[in-house]
């Protein structure tokens, strides 16, 4: 009696053509940021820890982004298999472990080397050590102890730095995992329902949710977070909320294809 053959090579092979889905993009934009760097030299370029932390800092906010592409390609090499949710969903958590780790310890760490590197005139800045989460957690106790006569965001001056920024900065690569993990999730979702399109139609389309979705959350992100209105006029609005609500975008993408799909495959 044949046994039949196992099922998990085929779920590793389909999370790196997953994962391979991702790399055009990710060199695309990596590219295109280095190249727009380059009008304006700078002596920091000639530091490698300054490219080190410019890459790290750069990935780690953009992986999020390009798991959508990473859920529509599991669904072209998987089909309907029963397996490709939970393959989308552990790509999705193993993609945000990195952007997480990237934003909220590789690139600090890195830039505190960078800042290291200019001696004496940057001790100031790294009173509290690299901006990682026990970093920022003891600034901002610092702060909510010792509250400042005016606040403000000169790196120089890290006890002077608005509580609600100091929050948002630690919140912040958190809620990029989550919006990553939503966005493999309306990455399968958009396949599967434009599956009967036109190669053409369906390559458009698709592009069109990735892109727009992505936009639409740094949009939101932008609006909420809480540097701009600080720098405008001095208003405090909350770090927390500004982290979160962006999430607003993936979640009403990923309940409307859902709905739609719902529609389609089950009252039909």
């Amino acid at each position: 009696m044949r046994t039949a053959a196992p099922e998990r090579p085929r779920v590793i092979s389909c999370a790196v053509a997953g994962l391979g889905s991702m790399l055009p993009w990710c060199g695309l934009l990596l590219g295109v940021q280095a190249v727009l760097l380059l009008p304006w030299p700078s002596d920091a370029y000639l530091v490698p820890s300054w490219w080190l932390w410019w890459a790290a800092n750069d990935l780690g906010f953009i992986l999020p982004f390009l798991l959508f592409s990473a859920g529509v390609r599991l669904t072209r090499v998987m089909g309907y298999s029963r397996r490709l949710l939970p393959t989308a969903i552990g790509l999705a958590l193993a993609v945000g472990a990195v952007s997480y780790y990237l934003a909220a310890w590789g690139a600090p760490e890195l830039e505190s080397r960078y800042w290291d590197t200019l001696g004496e005139e940057t001790v100031g800045q790294r009173e509290f050590g690299a901006a990682t989460p026990p970093g920022i957690i003891e600034n901002l106790r610092a702060v909510e102890n010792n509250p400042p006569s005016r606040y403000s965001l000169q790196v120089a001056n890290p006890l002077q730095n608005p509580p609600n920024v100091l929050r948002w900065y630690l919140h912040l690569p958190f809620a990029m995992a989550v919006f990553g993990l939503l966005n493999a999730l309306a990455g399968v979702l958009a396949a599967q329902l434009t599956e009967n399109l036109g190669r053409g139609p369906r390559r458009n389309t698709l592009l069109a949710l990735g892109v727009l979705g992505g936009l639409a959350f740094m949009g939101i992100l932008a609006l909420a977070g809480p540097v701009a209105p600080f720098l405008r006029d001095g208003t405090m609005r909350s770090g927390i909320l500004g982290a979160w609500i962006p999430l607003v975008v993936p979640i009403l993408l990923c309940m409307v294809l859902f709905g739609i799909a719902r529609r389609r495959y089950v009252y039909v």
